[in-house]
């Protein structure tokens, strides 16, 4: 597994939740194809200065010189700006529009400024995309070879970009902002390897020191990082062999793996103090851990990776690639740790009275005598809170907002947030967003009336604040008549019937130049529209795409027009709510699957309903405080309630497993069995709880907003879980004796192993004596 880990890769793309088959995923493929990718721009946004600096002879040689230099580097197909742009003039001996560089490579551009300043104001084809009306900021265009955004290389390609972006600011002492989506995903790639590095280290820490202060035994704590560190080892080997590429998601595993190794390893180890404070005897104490409290362990850890692997039955392939790993990787825990610990602490000398003094703190004692007051004395109380608990749940989970956006993960402070959100005020967005309307016919996008269609939907959609300005074969068309009829600004505008198809005729083929190629497909039967749109919320997103597709199509008759709507933005905003749909999906499997695993063990349906309840009451309670709190329901959020529930359950089992054993050995007295089931399980509850807690809680040393929040969220949610398994499910049991009883646990899996259990322990009391 160590030699597999070298196989690990971070995926240098946006995690993949939608599957291939899906419409969406159709559709941005056929258009990247056929058109080009809109997606593999990098946008630098570089602010003009006081008095207008960068027309300045000086400062137009750095421009110039920064273009040049990002040209050069190997990866990049081009950089456009300003310096690069050009105009619209008629050969008349060839009967064919010429472009005119705005910039005369003959002469120095020192001696230019004015003049570009000038060209610039009398072209509106321009304005809004490469520069800001009023000449405040410009921007430089850099185009990434498609076949290398998603890969490795582009993370050096992207910071050479930077570097040399830097290097401008620093030489013309200019404000650049840097933005699109290969810099959003090479920032998250970055972010993602350096924290799932400090994640491990810092979860690492806070385990071993809780670990220490809890037990006291530095042996202990040892023994059981042996398993933690193995685990994580595992679990980088097991992705390496699978080929899974590490993203935001895929992140979560590693800590989450240490904080699952700990409660095994807190069981077993205070199990064995426990047996070795009453006998004395390491090996005997050994054979009871590994056949008690293994089975109990095999049970929690089987039902854990069951609740993971319904992450399977889902179409996601990021989703299954989490389950996989996770679900295998927990049942590789249970094997480390029950084999791990018994073996260490078999070699090992005798626990002295110390490293069981841990057993008996009074603080713990007390706070678990108390449970049992709370339990056999004051349960109407109990169910007092938990049904205002339920209640406040239930009116914050009908107060919950479903959201997701590229930028969620970044912190407001985040220069990557920050420059987002500079680019979508100067110019509307830089998510792509593809409008392609197929005429049906061959050369049908030349029509007049498609092109004032265009037009139609284009001035209909300048309300819409999140838009950038568009690229289409309209505003080709009227910058070729703007330069046609000789520059005159007022002359951009559709050419009039007579005029339009003498301009046709000058504009350049489709397939002999790459100027119309990516907005007209080579018969001229579709055209595209290309904008960039802000990076918002899905419930607005899904609002403005409920306005644009009512636009359209009171337009483009549906039955003359095939209108596809398609791109980045598009793309993420049904990924989302497949994910979320996905998850809650996945979340029900899991509760399903573990009640009928609970059935089996208890052969009760009254069983199942006692065990499933207290584990649904904390995550109602999470689900209510994200609603109140304004946490919304994302891909980095809604995580929480699997992995809290799949968890939880563990408790539930030990607890329930604990009871089952002493309504044998206390003649099926309910009472008795429950307070004597809070008293040997509530110690290593309390402890692995405290573990969780502490454990997630490192998640919100995150950069990430969604890490941040998962990591409170499914910390308070364990403590919560924990609070309820040993209030509200002992509660349920007491109050419930006479309809649960001792027939729930007579004919069951169970009920076999407390025989197993009981006869040998009389084997092995008959041969110490």
């Amino acid at each position: 597994m160590g030699y597999q880990t070298q196989h690990v890769k971070i995926a240098y793309r946006f995690v993949k939740v939608l599957p291939e088959t899906d419409s969406a995923s159709i559709d941005f493929d056929r258009v990247n194809e056929e058109f080009g990718s809109s997606s593999n721009g990098v946008i630098v946004a570089v602010e003009a200065g006081k008095n207008n600096e960068f027309f300045n002879g000086d400062h137009l040689k750095s421009w110039k010189k920064l273009i040049d230099s990002l040209e050069s580097i190997e990866g990049i197909n081009s950089a456009f700006s300003i310096t690069e742009a050009f105009n619209v003039g008629v050969n008349d001996s060839l009967k064919e529009l010429k472009l005119v560089p705005l910039i005369d490579s003959t002469k120095s551009i020192e001696s230019q400024g004015e003049m570009l300043k000038m060209s610039l104001a009398n072209l509106p084809f321009y304005q809004g995309t490469m520069f800001t009306e009023d000449l405040s900021v410009f921007m430089i265009m850099v185009r990434i070879q498609e076949d290398l955004v998603f890969s490795k290389k582009v993370t050096g390609i992207l910071k050479e970009v930077t570097d040399k972006v830097h290097a401008y600011e620093a030489e013309t002492e200019s404000v650049a902002h840097l933005s699109g989506l290969p810099y959003i995903l090479f920032a998250n790639a970055k972010k993602m390897t350096e924290e799932i590095q400090l994640f491990i280290v810092l979860t690492l820490l806070v385990t071993a020191t809780i670990l220490y202060l809890f037990l006291k035994s530095f042996r202990a704590t040892f023994f059981s990082l042996i398993v933690v560190i193995l685990g994580v080892l595992t679990t980088f080997g097991l992705m390496g062999l699978l080929g899974v590429q590490l993203t935001i998601v895929l992140t979560l595993i590693p800590p989450l793996v240490i904080v699952i190794s700990v409660p095994n390893c807190i069981y077993l180890i205070n199990k064995y103090h426990a047996e070795y404070k009453v006998h004395g005897n390491k090996v005997l104490a050994l054979q009871r851990v590994v056949r008690k409290i293994g089975y109990v362990t095999l049970l929690t850890n089987i039902t854990t990776a069951l609740g993971f692997a319904a992450f399977i039955l889902t179409d996601s392939l990021t989703l299954v690639d989490f389950g996989v790993i996770t679900s295998v990787n927990i049942i590789i825990i249970f094997i480390l740790s029950i084999t791990i610990i018994p073996i260490t602490y078999s070699y090992s000398r005798p626990p002295k009275e110390r490293h069981y003094k841990h057993l008996d703190k009074k603080w713990v004692r007390g706070l678990i005598t108390n449970l049992e007051v709370l339990v056999q004395y004051h349960r109407n109380w109990v169910y007092v809170v938990t049904l205002a608990v339920v209640i406040v749940g239930i009116y914050g989970v009908s107060r919950m907002q479903t959201t997701g956006k590229l930028s969620d993960d970044f912190s407001k402070n985040d220069p990557v947030y920050v420059d987002l959100k500079f680019l979508e005020k100067s110019f509307g967005g830089i998510v792509p967003l593809d409008i392609i309307i197929d005429t049906k016919k061959e050369n049908g996008v030349q029509k007049a009336s498609t092109l004032k269609k265009i037009e139609e939907l284009k001035n209909q959609l300048k309300g819409e604040a999140i838009l950038s300005n568009p690229l289409s074969i309209v505003e080709f068309v009227k910058f070729a008549n703007q330069g046609f009829l000789g520059g005159d600004p007022a002359k951009y505008a559709l050419p009039t019937r007579q005029e339009r198809q003498f301009l046709l005729s000058y504009l350049p083929k489709t397939g002999n130049s790459d100027l119309l190629r990516s907005i007209v497909d080579s018969n001229q039967q579709q055209a595209r529209i290309i904008y960039q749109v802000a990076d918002i919320d899905s419930p607005e997103m899904k609002e403005f795409y409920n306005r644009l597709q009512v636009r359209v199509d009171s337009i483009f008759d549906p039955e003359r027009y095939d209108i596809t709507i398609t791109g980045a933005s598009v793309k993420f905003m049904k990924g989302t709510k497949y994910l979320v749909d996905n998850l809650i999906l996945s979340l029900a499997l899991a509760i399903v699957v573990i009640s009928i695993i609970m059935a089996f063990l208890f052969g009760s349906a009254k069983m199942v309903f006692i065990s499933i309840v207290p584990n649904l009451i904390p995550l109602l309670l999470t689900g209510g405080i994200m609603g109140l709190v304004g946490i919304p329901l994302k891909p980095s959020t809604i995580l929480v309630f699997s992995i809290a529930f799949g968890i939880s359950v563990d408790d539930t089992i030990h607890f329930l497993a604990k009871y089952r054993q002493e309504l044998r050995a206390n003649n099926w007295e309910i009472k008795k069995s429950v307070i004597i089931a809070i008293r040997e399980t509530g110690v290593s509850m309390f402890y692995t709880s405290i573990v969780l807690l502490f454990g997630f809680s490192i998640l919100m040393a995150s950069n990430f907003g969604g890490s941040q929040a998962l990591g409170f969220l499914v910390g308070i949610t364990l403590f919560f879980a924990m609070l309820s398994n040993l209030v509200v499910l002992p509660s349920f049991l007491m109050s419930l004796d006479k309809w649960v009883n001792a027939k729930n646990f007579s004919t069951t899996i169970i009920s076999g192993q407390i025989h197993a259990e009981e006869e040998e322990k009389r084997l092995e009391e008959k041969e110490s004596t």
